[in-house]
């Protein structure tokens, strides 16, 4: 018998196949049906199963149904939708003889009572032939980075969406032991005992060097596949989350600064109350003593007139736009980039006398 073409097979049959994760977020859909619901393939990718239906009813069949899967029952139902009949079959994503990944899901559109039966019979024998290649296809096409490792920490196997994560070429990734990739060895090595233990890794940081260089934060997900004992092999999930700690780190930035304006306000407001009673104190003393006090008093003046300044710039701070950098004409005293970078100075300059 001719070997059966399984992506042919998608873009013939009137059926939609997809593959959601354990938080029932798609993360493949294809086939010929899509089109009868005005979707493309792989279109869905990223959103929620309750958010595409529209409901979150714990009593939907469609949600029961892959909750069911999540359990480990398979699930074989009638649905319409969008004034359509399917014949829709869901089962538990096990990636191996331990672990649920997720839920493996296919629809038959039956609309046509008549071509529902040829397709009934048909998906009798096909159903076999899609599950024993799903997860194969599955792994290939998945959007997010997937990824086997040995036991001795060498990539056996790595999916299209990983290689675009770092951008490296298959021959430059699988055969290459995953530490090589790893800007610290230590997380990926706590990684693998802990798999070697039987444990499963669950969103662990880490960061991850890309072919130019540059460094990916990232979150992997694992457990490991075992046979008769032994351990065959990692199930590793790579999430880029580069941009979200890019994020983090700017929001960071910018409550720094907002409470170094508020300081700066603060202390601004501080200052200036007694600086004006000694601005009059000055006048008064200035009014009752004679000549020969005039130039200590004009010095007083301008320490107070620098102080004051520097009170203004002060409040110019409180006053900036977040996205505004430091100005450029800061008094030493407040340019903090400066006085971090100047120098240590000792303490032996005194005061004129």
């Amino acid at each position: 018998m001719k070997e059966i073409d399984f992506r042919l097979l998608l873009e013939q049959l009137p059926a939609i196949v997809w593959a959601t994760d354990r938080d029932l977020r798609f993360v493949y859909s294809r086939g010929a049906g899509l089109a009868a619901l005005g979707l493309g393939a792989d279109e869905v990718v990223g959103l929620l199963l309750s958010d595409h239906l529209g409901t979150r009813d714990p009593n939907d069949p469609t949600l029961a149904a892959h909750r069911a899967a999540l359990a480990g029952v398979a699930t074989a139902y009638e649905l319409r939708h969008e004034g359509r009949v399917y014949q829709v079959h869901v089962e538990p994503w096990r990636a191996g003889s331990d672990g649920i990944v997720g839920a493996l899901g296919v629809a038959l559109d039956i609309t046509g009572r008549a071509r529902a039966e040829t397709a009934l019979l048909r998906s009798e024998r096909t159903l076999a032939e899609f599950f024993e290649n799903a997860e194969a296809e599955f792994f290939e096409n998945a959007a997010m980075g997937l990824h086997w490792i040995g036991p001795d920490g060498t990539i056996l196997r790595a999916n299209q969406a990983e290689l675009d994560l770092l951008g490296y070429g298959r021959e430059e990734y699988v055969g290459h032991h995953i530490a090589e990739f790893h800007v610290d060895p230590e997380p990926i090595t706590e990684i693998l005992t802990r798999l070697g233990r039987g444990e499963t890794v669950d969103a662990w940081e880490a960061q991850m060097r890309a072919r130019d260089g540059s460094i990916k934060d990232v979150l992997i997900s694992s457990n490991a596949l075992w046979e008769d004992g032994r351990f065959v092999h990692t199930r590793c999930f790579t999430r880029d989350i580069t941009d979200r700690r890019r994020m983090e780190e700017a929001r960071r930035q910018a409550e720094l600064l907002q409470h170094v304006a508020s300081l700066a306000h603060a202390a601004a407001h501080e200052i200036n109350n007694p600086l004006a009673v000694i601005y009059g104190q000055i006048d008064l003393i200035a009014r009752t003593t004679g000549p020969e006090t005039k130039p200590r008093i004009d010095a007083c003046r301008e320490a107070i007139a620098r102080i004051a300044d520097i009170l203004d710039r002060m409040n110019s701070l409180a006053r900036l736009q977040l996205s505004q950098d430091w100005p450029a004409d800061l008094p030493p005293m407040l340019d903090l980039k400066a006085s971090s970078a100047a120098p240590a100075r000792g303490n032996g300059s005194g005061a004129a006398g």
